[in-house]
């Protein structure tokens, strides 16, 4: 951590806030307006993710920026929810970004607000344990 600070030290852009308690990371994240998560696939759990920081984003209502991951990627074009990397080099996460606009922004923050019930545990919680009570 030290050394991403002394990295982002003279750039405004960048800035680092402190942890905040799980309940409140939804809440927190609404400040902001993309969640970006960039996994490169270096084994099968890492291509297949669907990380609780990806739902997060969501549940906050930001639009979503990701490598091509396909699970991410698929619910990212399923939904509208934002922008897919071409490769997992950030240099191809960064063009992403560079087209959006603030049109854009609005547009899959407004897609991730309709997704956001379809894609929370209450919902597809009662999916998984209707499943595994069918199994037992």
């Amino acid at each position: 951590m030290a050394e991403l600070r002394e990295m982002a030290r003279e750039d405004p852009r960048v800035g680092f806030v402190d942890p905040v308690p799980m309940p409140e990371i939804c809440r927190r994240l609404n400040q902001y307006d993309v969640g970006i998560y960039l996994l490169p696939p270096v084994n099968f759990n890492h291509e297949h993710a669907l990380p609780n920081k990806f739902f997060e984003f969501i549940q906050a209502r930001l639009a979503v920026a990701t490598g091509p991951s396909p699970e991410m990627a698929r619910i990212v074009e399923k939904y509208s929810l934002g922008v897919v990397a071409d490769s997992f080099e950030p240099r191809a996460l960064a063009e992403a970004l560079e087209h959006l606009t603030d049109d854009s922004i609005a547009g899959y923050k407004r897609a991730s607000s309709r997704a956001a019930r379809e894609l929370s545990y209450e919902v597809s919680g009662r999916v998984l344990l209707h499943e595994i009570e069918r199994l037992v």
